[in-house]
């Protein structure tokens, strides 16, 4: 026996499969040892079985189930094994992606969070003046969508249409580079005096020129100010940077946009908050 058969703590040892395994895997009919003895129901495997073990071993770890493991040991046709291995390595890929897709949102989400520290921590010191800037606006691709809103009142994030734009842009398997957009189309303040008022949702994406809702967004001037907080407060940020725009000879070229460095969606502390108001500006004539 000791020649022929090898013990299953012994099979354990040599292919590195715990013990609790392989009972489990004698339960299930996935590997039944050979020999097992009737006075202490000590289990035996034959050398032809370790190599079979060595095979399971192997497929497990490329991630196929223990009905499919049965069900590659029970087939014959090599060419059918080969399908099968083939859907499995497509499998893989399609995890592989997926976990790059997350891995660039995370690094976008954490250089979203070292950005607003940086200003939270100046924060002590922080005047909305100090925040202003004369400055062309960088190229960016976005995905978005425009709804006319009702009797609009610019005094809450309006969540809704948020998730709604950063789930259609997963859905189109966009890969989400930046932070959530809000362009209104009326005049500087327009959004603040409850009327219908056409506000465009969107978000920062990587290019993809295939997809004809990815459009470019910046490159003008723009006058821009920081708010940090609550964002009902903002209004006061806009009237400050309205008077400061007027006082450096501009006037406002184009739809006002909010850009939400820190927002209800990121982080649920207001406080923490950080908004960035982007107004398209042009010299006076």
């Amino acid at each position: 026996m000791k020649d022929k058969y090898y013990s299953i703590g012994k099979v354990s040892e040599i292919c590195n499969i715990p013990i609790k395994t392989l009972r489990y895997y004698d339960k299930i009919n996935v590997m039944v040892p050979n020999l097992r003895q009737e006075n202490n129901n000590y289990r035996y495997y034959s050398h032809d079985q370790m190599v079979r073990l060595f095979i399971i071993k192997r497929l497990r770890y490329l991630g196929f189930s223990l009905e499919e493991v049965k069900n590659i040991l029970k087939e014959n046709d090599i060419k059918n094994i080969e399908v099968i291995v083939e859907e499995k390595r497509n499998s893989i890929k399609a995890e592989i992606d997926e976990l790059n897709k997350k891995y660039e949102e995370a690094a976008t989400f954490k250089n979203k969070i070292h950005v607003a520290n940086m200003i939270l921590e100046n924060s002590g010191n922080y005047n909305v003046d100090n925040s202003f800037r004369l400055e062309r606006q960088r190229e960016v691709y976005v995905f978005g969508k425009t709804a006319m809103m009702q009797s609009y009142k610019n005094e809450n994030v309006n969540l809704e249409k948020w998730i709604d734009i950063i789930e259609a842009a997963k859905e189109r398997n966009l890969n989400i580079q930046g932070d959530i957009l809000v362009s209104y189309h009326t005049e500087m303040f327009g959004q603040f005096i409850n009327r219908d008022c056409e506000v465009e949702f969107s978000i920062v994406v990587e290019n993809n020129v295939e997809d004809v809702e990815v459009k470019k967004f910046g490159g003008f001037l723009a006058a821009n100010a920081i708010h940090v907080g609550e964002y009902s407060d903002i209004i006061h940020t806009y009237i400050s940077l309205k008077r400061w725009i007027e006082e450096k000879s501009l006037v406002v070229n184009g739809p006002v946009t909010e850009r939400f460095m820190l927002s209800p969606v990121d982080l649920p502390n207001t406080n923490s908050h950080i908004v960035k108001i982007i107004v398209p500006v042009k010299p006076t004539i």
